[in-house]
Formats: structure tokens, sequence, C-alpha cells
């Protein structure tokens, strides 16, 4: 029988993929982040994930009023379902090993991991064995616009010409492509497995490939280096996600899936 899940924040980046992907013996029913729960009978699910999120707690200190995961997380603990956290790599901190494995300390700086970090020890203290903490590495696709590196990349390429970096090119970054991630998502739901664990690509990229590829599938542009700056490299070890779903395939090719992005990018 297919395990039934409960998804909110259906409409998220990350939500319509998990919702578009093929695989995995789950049923998924999805509602926006502001459902009314007194209409919602969640003892129906066994597992419930959150991929909603206010975007003040992304920017800001602290406040549980904000926390929407671990909202959401109180109202799997009622029901006695299982419970699926998004958490992000930036609870690692800057000074992460390379590649880091779950099990070294967190040390977050800015608000975002901060505040991750609070809701993953406040999760765990809920929930115990019946939730997993997935710590997300960059995820990518086509998204000119939105406030990530591909899609500030795309937007500037679109619309001057050129890519700019204030990093130094060389800066290795885990990005991961957001079908593989939805691929992984689905087997982590069908599985439920408890604990912390990174999701990543399982390699780095340096960005400055990045962009070049990007041009080259757009088929022209130039690259723009305002600083020579090691800042933000990072790679997750996701060796201990692997043993546990027995395997996580073979990582995209994010050289082609960049060429492939900017090609599109010529018609929109």
């Amino acid at each position: 029988m297919a395990k039934s899940v409960l998804l909110v924040g259906q409409g998220s980046h990350l939500a319509r993929a998990v919702l578009g992907a093929q695989g995995e013996d789950i049923s998924i029913d999805a509602v926006s982040h502001g459902v009314d729960w007194d209409g919602i009978n969640l003892t129906r699910y066994q597992v419930v994930v959150n991929m909603a999120y206010d975007l003040r707690y992304m920017r800001e200190a602290y406040d549980e009023r904000r926390d929407f995961d671990l909202f959401v997380a109180q109202q799997a603990a009622r029901a006695g379902c299982h419970h699926v956290m998004m958490s992000t790599r930036r609870v690692y901190g800057p000074s992460a090993p390379f590649p880091v494995k779950e099990d070294h300390p967190p040390a977050p700086v800015d608000h975002y991991g901060s505040n991750k970090l609070k809701t993953e020890l406040a999760v765990q203290k809920l929930l115990g064995e019946r939730c997993t903490i997935l710590r997300i590495a960059n995820v990518f696709d086509f998204e000119p616009g939105r406030h990530t590196f591909f899609g500030i990349a795309l937007r500037s390429l679109k619309e001057t010409n050129r890519i700019v970096l204030d990093v130094s090119p060389f800066v290795r970054r885990d990005f991961i492509d957001i079908a593989e991630f939805a691929q992984i998502a689905r087997r982590v739901l069908a599985v439920c497995p408890s604990g912390v664990f990174n999701l990543g690509s399982g390699h780095a990229t340096e960005v400055g490939n990045i962009a070049m590829w990007l041009m080259e599938g757009y088929g022209k542009g130039e690259l723009l280096v305002t600083s020579s700056e090691e800042r933000d490299s990072f790679e997750l070890d996701r060796s201990k996600l692997a043993l546990t779903l027995g395997s996580l395939g073979v990582s995209s090719d994010i050289r082609a899936r960049c060429i492939e992005i900017g090609n599109r990018l010529i018609d929109e």
C-alpha cells in the first residue's frame, strides 16, 4: 500500500518539482501554507512534509511565531505522523570541512542558518525518531529572477549580456539539479529514515564554470569577476543518505544541464 503523505506549501518551487516527479510508492496530497488546519484530518496521513516558509524567518532573528516548520511539526506530532523537515546546508557555517558530514558541529553565521538550526533542535525534541531532517545543498533549475545563484545569473545574462561574480570563479559549491532533488526527496518520503541527512549532488562545481556553461548554452555573454575572494565553498557528504536509501544513483551532468538552461533562456 502506498505511503500517504501530506505536503504543505504546494506552490513552492521545490514542492512543484516533488509533485511532478515520478516513482516511489507514495500518495501525496498537497495543500497551501494557508490551509485551514481544523479542516484536515491528519490521522489519514503517515507522513507530513513542509515546503513553505515565512520570508522573514530567512532574513531576521529567530521568532517562533514565524517558524512555520515548527508549527507543521507540532501538527504532525499531535496526529502521530512522521515529519520531514527541509533544512539547509547553512547550518554548518563557512568553516565546515570540505566535504562536510552530518556529525560536524553546526556553526551558522547568518539568520537563515541560525534559525534552521533552532528549528531542527526543537523538531527533534518534539518528535524524536519520528522526524527526518534534510540539510539541502543549492538546488538549481531554470529560474531567472529568483534570488538564487542561478536566478540572479540568468536574469543578469538576459538583461545585460553579462554574469557578474562577486567571488573567485574557482569557488566550488554543491549544486543539485531540481529533478535529482525531487527524485531523492520522494525516496525519503517513502522510507522516512530517522535523523539528520545531507542532500546534495555528491560533488562541488566551480562557480566560474557554471557561469561559462550558462553562457555557452545562451550563445553569448561575458563573465565579470569583481572579487578574488574565496568565500562560501562547500560540499555535502551524502554517503549517510546513500547508505540509508541503498543508493542515490548517478548524479546529473551539471555541465549539460547548465547548457540546456542557458539555451532555454534564449526564448525567455
